[in-house]
């Protein structure tokens, strides 16, 4: 009898112990090691932005920097996640510039932030080479702790095998399931030829006879390391990856829920004001007949809809006076002579700039640059003289993957010189309304009523489309680029634009102006909440540096209890549950489930 009594006192005592658990963490922010894509004018590469879009679906702030940041670990204990590709057209710039070659400092800073508690996710390849370009794989035929600080942090030694006709299997796991494919790169690669005990596999690559593992993840210290094959693995197949874009979120959910841990009450930070899970902005570039400016204004006033104009000292001055009148319009740049600014060199650059805030006597903060063709000086400039973002590098997620729904800080190059600017991008819709009423343009063709309805016909399947499919789903921003003298023509030709607003205005889409979108995300970066659960108790410790108005944290369900020092409300959007809230300093909220 004693014994069963001691017993059942054991149970509930182990009980006790659990339900006092405490679990504690931080909702994530990310960095992205790049030096971006391309020429070196801020476009990223197809994985990059698949990336920031299933991120942005989960509430994690992302940070594009190059890998100076290695050397700084002040910044780096600002983020929970890193992700280090080791591809070309990551860092498309001369070879050491890459993350294949590292200094053992940057390798020992990027171990000792895993220690304690980062998440970092990084190709095979990830400082194989130093600094003067010699390959750490000649010392001793393997990468292990003697010639790669990272062996022990992602657990693993590693030499270089022939894996010709290999292929890449999931496991159990779940992460990749029903994936298997070959390799599509040079047959010869690293791979882990001994694991430490501390690491798991989440997939193999094999011939058949033999096999090696291929993603793994180590534990260590109070973080984790994931090593994967190939970062191909995490870029899209329509670009020569190997995964589809299904996939690649899939696994980058899976890293958030890795840097977060076990947990029994998930919160997630919603990026957008009042529990809003799209965006949509209203743009317009100058040019146009009085009466077309005239129709437009009418429009804006009449659906209560902020909107930005970007002018340059073209525009008539009665038309001017009226657009410097409007309450829901605001005048950003768009440059003082219209020039293509690839072919400006710095100074002209410079020029063109503040000529243009001289002759509005405005100190613009955002800008369209003419042809929506950007320039490495151009951006550089911006940056220089403190705008706070651009919007001309076009999303395109239907003919390929260009430009992104979610703002990014802009990576730009020249030469050897590279720099991750603050500046950020919010890329405007690919194709804006010249490209569907350019008839209009052509002296040989009467643009009739019925040859407009056509064309605005298929410009409202463009643009409905374009939300529903692209900037829906990753709970992105749809910037509206448009101009007088084409969505002005007529009542018909406004009509797509007419039908979108109604149409957003059903689907819990924040309507507001790029201007704000861009000073949200810029209080995002500074935003910091922790997060301890005990029993049924949640405690949020919220830092915001500066005033955020309806900052939205998604929860499992909604509480039974809330406690906190500021006005709150509970909202419900599409079957979740939102704690709303508007924050500036530290706040401590506790909420009982």
């Amino acid at each position: 009898m004693k014994s069963r009594f001691a017993f059942l006192l054991l149970c509930v005592c182990l009980m006790v112990s659990i339900s006092a658990q405490q679990v504690a963490y931080r909702l994530p922010k990310a960095l992205l090691l790049t030096t971006g894509d391309g020429d070196g004018r801020g476009t990223i590469s197809d994985g990059a932005v698949l990336a920031l879009q299933a991120f942005n679906k989960r509430g994690v702030f992302v940070r594009l920097e190059n890998k100076s940041v290695l050397l700084q670990p002040d910044i780096l204990r600002k983020y929970q996640i890193i992700i280090a590709p080791t591809i070309r057209s990551y860092h498309d710039l001369p070879a050491p510039e890459a993350l294949t070659f590292l200094s053992d400092a940057e390798m020992k800073n990027l171990s000792e932030w895993v220690r304690n508690g980062g998440v970092l996710v990084a190709g095979e390849n990830i400082g194989r080479n130093t600094l003067n370009q010699e390959d750490r794989l000649l010392h001793e035929g393997m990468l292990n702790a003697d010639s790669w600080p990272l062996s022990e942090c992602f657990g693993v030694e590693m030499k270089e095998i022939n894996c010709t006709d290999w292929s890449l299997q999931a496991d159990k796991k779940g992460i990749w399931s029903g994936f298997d494919t070959p390799f599509v790169n040079s047959p010869w690669r690293l791979v882990p030829v001994r694991l430490a005990k501390t690491v798991n596999v989440y997939m193999t690559q094999t011939d058949g006879k033999h096999s090696y593992p291929a993603l793994t993840v180590n534990q260590y210290g109070k973080g984790k390391a994931v090593l994967l094959p190939t970062f191909r693995l995490l870029h899209p197949q329509n670009d020569g990856g190997l995964a589809t874009e299904v996939q690649i979120d899939r696994f980058y959910h899976w890293v958030v829920e890795l840097s977060i841990g076990k947990r029994k009450y998930p919160l997630y930070l919603n990026p957008w004001k009042d529990a809003h899970s799209a965006v949509y902005c209203q743009t317009f570039d100058d040019g146009g007949t009085a009466e077309q400016y005239q129709r437009i204004i009418h429009f804006i006033n009449a659906n209560k809809l902020p909107t930005v104009f970007f002018v340059t000292p073209h525009i008539p001055s009665d038309i001017r006076q009226q657009l410097q009148k409007e309450k829901l319009i605001s005048l950003q740049g768009h440059s003082f002579s219209h020039p293509d600014f690839r072919t400006l060199d710095y100074g002209q650059t410079l020029h063109e700039f503040l000529m243009n805030r001289n002759y509005w006597q405005t100190r613009f903060t955002g800008f369209r640059f003419p042809y929506v063709s950007n320039s490495f000086w151009g951006m550089y400039v911006l940056n220089q003289l403190g705008f706070i973002y651009e919007t001309s590098i076009a999303a395109n997620h239907f003919e390929f993957i260009r430009g992104s729904v979610v703002p990014y800080n802009i990576p730009i190059f020249k030469d050897d010189f590279f720099v991750s600017l603050d500046l950020l991008e919010l890329s405007q819709i690919y194709h804006s309304d010249w490209f569907f009423y350019q008839k209009v343009l052509d002296e040989t063709v009467t643009y009739s009523t019925d040859l407009q309805k056509e064309d605005a016909a298929r410009f409202k399947e463009y643009l409905f489309r374009y939300f529903n499919e692209v900037v829906k789903p990753n709970h992105g921003v749809m910037v509206y680029l448009g101009h007088p003298m084409y969505s002005g023509i007529s009542e018909i030709t406004l009509q797509p634009l007419q039908a979108l607003i109604d149409y957003l205005k059903t689907q819990n889409v924040w309507i507001t102006s790029a201007n704000t979108v861009a000073q949200r995300w810029n209080k995002l970066k500074d935003l910091n909440i922790s997060v301890t659960e005990q029993g049924r108790r949640v405690n949020l410790d919220i830092i915001s540096p500066s005033k955020m108005e309806g900052l939205s944290i998604q929860l499992p369900e909604r509480p039974k209890e809330v406690i906190s020092p500021v006005p709150y409300h509970l909202v419900k959007r599409h079957h979740n549950e939102y704690l709303v809230i508007d924050v500036e300093g530290n706040c401590e909220i506790t909420l009982r489930f």
